[in-house]
C-alpha cells in the first residue's frame, strides 16, 4: 500500500530513531547518553508488598478504569506533597498524567496551533522539541548561559513578536537542573521571567522533573510557587524519584485550565493501579510522605556520588579547551568542545572507542549546537562513567 498521501503534515518526514541507553547499546560500549534512573535504586521488595497491599485493598478500584484527573487517593498525597514544597494546590490544580511527557504534551494541545509561536530555550529537551513540531508550533530560541534562562534576550524577543503583532502562546523551562545543560536559573532571573509572562501575557509551562534531586546548595521558589494560580503551569514527574516504568507523572495548573485540559487527556485516566501504588508505596507510616522522603534521600547519595565521579573524571582527563557545567542536581553535564570540533562528526569515533553520547544539535530548535554534547552520569555506576569520560577525552583530544 502508498501510504505517503495519507500522512498528517507532522508525520510526513520520518525522524531518525533516537537511540537509547543500556541495553540498546553495542557490547563494550559504555553509554553516557540518556538519563535512565539507577536501576539498582528502584524500591522493588517495598514495591512488591506496596503491590500486595493495594490488590487486596483497593483491588476493584486500582484495576478499574479510573478519574481522568487522577484517584483522589493520590491527588490528596500530592496535595500535602507540594504544601510542604511551599506551593499551594487543591484537588482542583491537580491533573495525573502518565509521565512528564504525557502532561507536555496536553499543553501543548492545549494552547498550540500550527504556526503559533511556542519560546525554547537553546538547547532544550528533546521530548518537548518533538511534542512542539508534532503540534507544528513555531518555535523561537532564547540563549542559555551559567546562570540560566537569559530573561534580557527573552524580553527582547518578546518585545520584537510583539512588534510584529505576535503573540507567543507558550515559553517553556526547565529551571533547575536543566536537560540537557545541568544549569539552575537563579532566583532574580525566576522573579523576572514571571515579569515578563505577565507583561506579555504568555504562560510559563515550568518543567521541574528534577528539583527534588539536589546535591548541593540552596532550594529556589518554583515558578509556580511564584504565581500560584496566575502565569504558569507546572509539570512533574515520578520517573526521576520512585520508578520510571510506573509512567506517572502530574500537572500543577490554575483551577480556570483545568476543565479544558480534563477534556483534551483522552486515555480514560491514567493507570489507577500505577496511582494507587505510589500512594501505597510512599504513605509508610499512613498519612505521611516519610518513605518517599528517605527513598529520595537516598537517591540524591547515589546521583552525587556520580556526578561527582563524572566531574571528577574530566577534571583529570579533559584536554585544554573543553569546558562543562557543574550541576548542583539532577542528571546531566553539558560539554563544550574546542573551536572547530563537531560533537556529531565526533559520535563515531567516540562509538568506535567505547562510549557514546547525545551531540548538542539534537537539543537545539533552530541553532546548529555542534560543539555541545549532552553526558549524562545518572544510569551508570561510578566506575564505568570514569571509563566512559576517559575514553571520551581520549577521542576528543586525538580530534583537536
Amino acid at each position: 500500500m502508498q501510504y505517503d498521501r495519507l500522512y498528517a503534515r507532522r508525520a510526513a518526514r520520518p525522524v531518525p530513531a533516537l537511540f537509547r541507553a543500556g541495553a540498546a547499546s553495542p557490547a563494550g560500549v559504555i553509554p553516557l547518553t540518556y538519563g535512565f534512573p539507577d536501576p539498582g535504586s528502584f524500591p522493588i521488595e517495598a514495591l512488591v508488598a506496596a503491590s500486595t497491599q493495594v490488590l487486596r485493598t483497593h483491588g476493584r478500584d486500582a484495576l478499574q478504569y479510573g478519574p481522568i484527573a487522577g484517584p483522589e487517593p493520590l491527588l490528596d498525597l500530592l496535595v500535602r506533597k507540594l504544601d510542604a514544597e511551599g506551593i499551594p494546590a487543591g484537588r482542583d490544580n491537580l491533573l495525573v498524567t502518565s509521565g512528564g511527557s504525557q502532561g507536555i504534551d496536553l499543553v501543548t494541545h492545549l494552547l498550540v496551533d500550527p504556526g503559533d509561536v511556542v519560546i525554547v530555550e537553546a538547547p532544550t529537551f528533546i521530548g518537548a522539541l518533538q511534542t512542539f513540531r508534532n503540534a507544528e508550533a513555531e518555535p523561537h530560541e532564547v540563549p542559555l548561559d551559567e546562570h540560566g534562562l537569559d530573561v534580557e534576550a527573552l524580553g527582547a524577543l518578546l518585545e520584537r513578536l510583539a512588534a510584529d503583532g505576535r503573540q507567543a502562546k507558550l515559553i517553556y523551562t526547565i529551571p533547575t537542573f536543566h536537560n540537557p545543560a545541568g544549569v539552575t536559573l537563579t532566583e532574580p532571573r525566576r522573579r523576572a521571567l514571571i515579569d515578563l509572562a505577565r507583561r506579555y501575557g504568555v504562560l510559563v509551562l515550568e518543567d521541574d522533573a528534577y528539583s527534588e534531586l539536589r546535591f548541593e546548595g540552596e532550594r529556589l521558589p518554583s515558578l509556580y510557587s511564584l504565581a500560584p494560580e496566575d502565569c504558569v503551569i507546572q509539570v512533574r514527574t515520578f520517573s526521576k524519584i520512585l520508578a520510571a516504568g510506573l509512567r506517572l507523572g502530574y500537572l500543577v495548573v490554575p483551577r480556570e485550565l483545568l476543565p479544558r485540559l480534563l477534556q483534551l487527556k483522552v486515555d480514560v485516566g491514567t493507570s489507577p493501579f500505577a496511582c494507587y501504588l505510589a500512594v501505597a508505596y510512599a504513605s509508610d507510616p499512613p498519612g505521611t510522605l516519610d518513605r518517599l522522603y528517605a527513598h529520595i534521600e537516598e537517591l540524591r547519595a547515589i546521583y552525587r556520588q556520580r556526578r561527582d565521579a563524572m566531574l571528577g573524571a574530566l577534571e583529570e582527563y579533559a584536554p585544554p579547551g573543553v569546558e562543562w557545567t557543574r550541576p548542583q542536581g539532577g542528571f546531566f553535564t553539558w560539554l563544550t568542545l574546542p573551536e572547530g570540533l563537531d560533537a556529531a562528526a565526533l559520535l563515531p569515533k567516540a562509538t568506535e572507542a567505547g562510549v557514546t553520547y547525545i551531540p548538542g544539535s539534537s537539543y537545539f530548535a533552530c541553532g546548529p549546537g555542534t560543539r555541545h554534547l549532552r553526558l549524562a552520569f545518572s544510569f551508570l555506576p561510578p566506575a564505568d562513567l570514569i571509563e566512559g569520560v576517559r575514553r571520551l577525552c581520549r577521542v576528543i583530544a586525538q580530534a583537536g
